[in-house]
Order: C-alpha cells, then sequence, then structure tokens
C-alpha cells in the first residue's frame, strides 16, 4: 500500500494587529472575570499590618489596568477596520445586501443543522 504526500498551502486571512488584538481581548475578558470574582466576593480578612494585606487592592489595580488595555484594544480594532484589508473590515462591516454572501449564511445554516452533506467553502485551493 503506497501513501500519498499530501501537501497543503496555509493562507494568513487576518493581519496580525486583528490576531493580536484577538488575544489580548480574550485574555483580557479571563483577567477581568477571575479579578471581578474576588472583587464580587472578596476574600476573607487577615489580621496584621496593613501594609502587607493589601491583596484586594492589588486585585482592583489588575481589575482597572485591564479594563483600559481592553478598552484601547477595542478602539485599535476600530481604527483598524478603517485601515486594514478586506477582512478587518468584515466584523464591522457585514455585506447584507450582496445575494452570496447571504446564501453563504444560509448554506453555513444549514451545514450546522445537518441539512447538507458539504461545507459551504469560503477559499478553494
Amino acid at each position: 500500500m503506497h501513501l500519498k504526500e499530501i501537501t497543503s498551502q496555509g493562507y494568513y486571512i487576518y493581519e496580525a494587529p486583528v490576531r493580536l488584538w484577538h488575544w489580548i481581548t480574550a485574555l483580557s475578558i479571563v483577567v477581568l472575570a477571575v479579578t471581578g470574582y474576588f472583587i464580587g466576593r472578596p476574600l476573607p480578612s487577615i489580621q496584621g499590618e496593613a501594609t502587607f494585606m493589601f491583596w484586594m487592592g492589588w486585585i482592583r489595580l489588575i481589575h482597572f489596568t485591564t479594563a483600559y488595555i481592553f478598552t484601547v484594544a477595542l478602539l485599535f480594532r476600530i481604527y483598524w477596520a478603517c485601515v486594514g484589508n478586506e477582512y478587518a473590515r468584515e466584523m464591522f462591516l457585514v455585506p447584507f445586501w450582496r445575494r452570496a454572501w447571504r446564501k453563504g449564511v444560509i448554506s453555513e445554516i444549514r451545514w450546522y443543522f445537518f441539512l447538507e452533506k458539504e461545507a459551504h467553502r469560503l477559499l478553494w485551493t
């Protein structure tokens, strides 16, 4: 039995700033969720000098700093939607008016409900 070697070429659709924004946003949401939980349900009080027991202050600082980073990343993403490639703009300007786009969305929905045998392909190799 002979094995056939399959070669494929990768495509970078999204630019590096969009991918960086994605991971910054994901990390920010995780940090905001964890620190928000601790802000909502604080740790039990610890006896001792206040200068050494500033845990809640640090948690709040991390929470607010992460919120600022998240906000700046969102503003940068809006800016990049204006100057980036067509895929960077796609998040903000969905082409509802294009028949091919609507047909692709319907095909994708049908695929997820197991009503089609093959998925709608966006890239042809």
